[in-house]
């Protein structure tokens, strides 16, 4: 999902003194032996592979995504190993010119380019290596969905085609809305792959210990947090590299439970009754499927510090429950820009709902999703993908009733067990959508 760290854990992976540092915390000799390099990504410079300027132009000129991605591969195994002799320049078209030049030479002599990919890969198994290639971020590779999954295809088709090799692998970072899309994996033993699927996702402990592991390595305060803590759980922090990390006692819920009660209000209210601040924060940060995102957390937290300088700087404690809830209609506002972006139909629907308490009724839905509101949400689509249901399913195609289905299936919406359906903070506040008793959404 948005804000899982994808992207982070690419250049992560693909810098070297953060992928050594990596591999010393999991005690990963392979990982200290992995060669990385980026096959697509959010770098716009073309010397790893082409930006999305230059596949529209490959495409254009019929180009195949297979080749694209097999050429990027093929030209990263040259470099790492350097295996092109000095009196044999069968590697050079592969290495020199153009991203055009050399995708075009490897489609036309592929007996060529899948032997140099064969000698690369037999040197990286020599030497005890092995060359992992990344590619992320394929929502920006085209500006239409259709060209989207083509490129996606593409890349998960070579993922497959590098099984056989022992020393070249391929990693790539998928968001759901791709995963989901029955075409992305339209291509023969594509299921093969799946069986290599992991899911990034992140547990409360997860993500209490990413804010804590912040507070720690701060600049100003990190030494009064680290010793309290240390005080406290009777386990010191150390240092590696020049970063703090974070003791397995901060990794505990019990533990973390008491930090946040020094750091704020215990309730989010003036009693129990409310709820306790440790657990309200992350349920009303979930998704209706319970995912939590990282980039959603921290933001919480930031807005929530910011709030608490700006309206109560003598207060007794870091944050009071005002604040967190500020927090989270900060957060709920970048989500809802962010669920919007990837599903521009969603808006129209929910702009539908503006202002309504939650939860409602189907038929309340149906009234509201008025036929032009319906009309504005076709518009909506454009070229991103359209809710899978509502445009696919046989006997409820175009129905109101298999777009419920798609938001739940998207974790935007829920039903309650009396089948109302129900919208979950991160998306209801930033909507200006009401619920009784629940975070206010901003005037």
């Amino acid at each position: 999902m948005r804000g899982a760290g994808k992207s982070l854990w690419t250049a992560v992976l693909a810098n070297e003194e953060c992928r050594q540092f990596v591999a010393q915390q999991l005690a990963s000799a392979s990982l200290e032996n992995t060669v990385v390099r980026v096959g697509f990504g959010l770098d716009d410079s073309q010397r790893d592979f082409p930006n999305p300027e230059g596949l529209q132009e490959l495409m254009k000129e019929g180009a195949q995504p297979v080749d694209v991605w097999r050429t990027v591969v093929l030209r990263h195994a040259l470099e790492v190993t350097g295996n092109r002799p000095a009196d044999d320049q069968s590697a050079a078209p592969a290495l020199a010119g153009s991203w055009p030049e050399r995708v075009h030479w490897f489609s036309r002599d592929r007996e060529q380019a899948e032997r140099l990919l064969t000698n690369a890969n037999e040197e990286l198994q020599r030497q005890g290596r092995v060359l992992l290639v990344l590619f992320d971020a394929f929502d920006r590779a085209a500006r239409d969905w259709p060209t989207v999954r083509e490129w996606t295809r593409g890349a998960l088709e070579v993922a497959l085609r590098l099984q056989m090799t022992r020393a070249i692998r391929a990693k790539l970072f998928i968001r759901p809305d791709l995963d989901e899309d029955d075409e992305v994996w339209r291509f023969a033993d594509s299921s093969k792959l799946r069986h290599n699927q992991v899911n990034l996702e992140w547990t409360t402990a997860d993500l209490y210990g990413l804010l804590f592991s912040h507070l720690g390595n701060h600049s100003s305060f990190g030494k009064e947090f680290r010793d309290a803590t240390a005080l406290a759980f009777g386990e010191s922090w150390r240092e590696e590299r020049g970063v703090q990390i974070l003791p397995q006692s901060l990794k505990n819920a019990e533990h973390q439970q008491k930090v946040i009660e020094w750091l704020a209000d215990t309730y989010m209210g003036r009693g129990p009754k409310r709820g306790y601040t440790s657990s309200w924060i992350p349920l009303h940060l979930a998704d209706a499927k319970g995912r939590l995102s990282p980039r959603s957390y921290l933001l919480a937290f930031k807005r929530a510090a910011e709030h608490m300088v700006e309206k109560n700087p003598d207060y007794h404690l870091a944050l009071n429950y005002r604040s967190i809830q500020e927090g989270v209609v900060e957060a709920s506002r970048v989500r809802v820009a962010e669920i919007a972006e990837d599903y521009p139909w969603i808006r129209p629907l929910f702009e539908a709902l503006r202002g309504i308490a939650v939860p409602v009724s189907t038929e309340d839905l149906r009234q509201r999703w008025s036929d032009q509101a319906m009309s504005e949400m076709e518009e909506a689509i454009g070229d991103k993908l359209p809710p899978r249901r509502y445009h696919t399913d046989s006997l409820r195609r175009r129905t109101r009733e298999a777009l419920v289905d798609d938001l739940e299936g998207l974790g935007v919406v829920y039903r309650t067990h009396d089948e109302r359906i129900n919208i979950p903070d991160i998306f209801r506040v930033g909507f200006g959508i009401r619920r009784k008793g629940g975070v206010r959404p901003p005037r």
